[in-house]
């Protein structure tokens, strides 16, 4: 399983990364993905070039947390930048897209595996808040290690996998 980590608002981003971005991701089968929004940290050479273009939109540091606008993009407004962060997530997490990516796995065990982990890692996260809370976590331990178990090729029994990094080989998403 792999998570796609993401970032918007680059200086050659345009409205169309969105589209684009989630798109590639469904295609690659990417399992769970998590999207930014490009954040200029103060003390490194990203937020010295955006103070220099005078793009910074304001210093409540608070809100440097990769999921609101902090400066002025290049190649869209804040709002559509925003708009389209919050549409991405919405999109790639989708009922049906959650079923068109796990569609693209080889074998019917690790579609069911991504299905269920995509599924879990988004759309009932308010639910995991609730057990993780309720300090009910050990009971949920065999499924969490049965979704987390790596899928064997000869499909039988899931062999559990420690510090095991998967790369996936990046594609120019333009």
């Amino acid at each position: 399983m792999i998570n796609g980590s993401f970032v918007f608002g680059l200086d050659h981003d345009g409205p169309d990364v969105f589209k684009r971005t989630v798109e590639w991701a469904l295609q690659q089968g990417i399992t769970t993905a998590t999207f930014h929004i490009a954040t200029p940290y103060p003390g490194t050479a990203y937020y010295r070039e955006m103070q220099q273009q005078q793009r910074i939109l304001h210093s409540e540091w608070d809100r440097y947390d990769t999921r609101q606008v902090v400066f002025q993009p290049k190649g869209m407004s804040a709002e559509q930048l925003k708009q389209g962060y919050d549409w991405s997530y919405g999109e790639f997490y989708r009922w049906r897209n959650i079923v068109r990516s796990a569609s693209v796995h080889s074998t019917g065990k690790h579609r069911v595996k991504h299905f269920f982990y995509s599924a879990g890692w988004k759309k009932f996260e308010p639910l995991w808040n609730l057990i993780i809370n309720g300090r009910r976590l050990g009971l949920m331990t065999p499924l969490l290690e049965a979704i987390l178990s790596k899928v064997s090729k000869a499909g039988g029994d899931p062999v559990h996998v420690h510090n095991k990094i998967e790369i996936l080989e990046w594609e120019d998403l333009s």
